[in-house]
């Protein structure tokens, strides 16, 4: 679950001092299509509570695996930065994404309240390079690099949940691993679909991992002309 509070979602993690070079997106021809996928919470960190018996930790995780084995039947590499119930800090978790090279990492989060889906991004202002220049960013601001990007696969989702007849919800956000993320990086919540269907059933979820199937599948054909 994000919590809001005034300046937006936050959950950050990690060192004020750590600082982190900040090149272009990864050309092309260096990297494959990897996908990486973070279910939130984990350990002792519960997460928000879903249902009696149900903590969010368990729900990303079970939706994280579930999503990659599709995924992997379509034959797109994916990458989980965890597969067990352990707690895993922000810095980790973008840690995992970064040394991925991801064309698209996704932060799988899950909420009892409001409807359909959620979709977030980093509230960091765009800010890109000049022509070849490399300069040093705090890790915490790595994201600004990639907001066109990840505002560019957020759309590519919300179009997908709309097909699937899914409310979504569109926000910005601060939010670790988002913020740390050298990759086009969203934060995926899911909330109950209506009053009487909530996040937790079965047909809903699957239309939800559909939707994120497709989308995922389509922007693996266009995200090496993203800018």
């Amino acid at each position: 679950m994000l919590f809001l509070v005034a300046t937006g979602v936050y959950a950050q993690q990690g060192s004020q001092s750590l600082r982190a070079t900040s090149p272009p997106p990864p050309s092309p021809e260096d990297h494959g299509y990897v996908v990486v996928l973070d279910a939130a919470h984990g350990g002792a960190n519960l997460g928000a509570l879903l249902q009696a018996g149900l903590d969010e930790k368990t729900f990303t995780l079970n939706l994280a695996n579930r999503l990659s084995a599709q995924l992997r039947a379509r034959s797109i590499s994916v990458i989980l930065t965890r597969n067990a119930d352990v707690d895993i800090s922000g810095d980790a978790r973008a840690g995992s994404m970064n040394h991925a090279h991801a064309a698209a990492c996704l932060s799988l989060h899950a909420t009892a309240s409001g409807n359909g889906v959620h979709l977030f991004t980093s509230s960091l202002p765009s800010r890109a390079d000049a022509a070849g220049q490399r300069d040093f960013v705090p890790w915490q601001t790595v994201q600004s690099r990639f907001i066109t990007q990840s505002l560019r696969l957020e759309s590519e989702v919300k179009t997908a949940l709309a097909r699937e007849q899914i409310p979504v919800l569109l926000g910005r956000t601060t939010l670790m691993p988002l913020e740390s993320a050298t990759c086009p990086a969203i934060a995926v919540e899911i909330a109950p679909l209506n009053a009487s269907t909530p996040a937790t059933d079965p047909k809903y979820q699957q239309q939800i991992v559909d939707a994120l199937v497709s989308a995922l599948t389509h922007w693996s054909t266009d995200w090496r002309t993203q800018p």
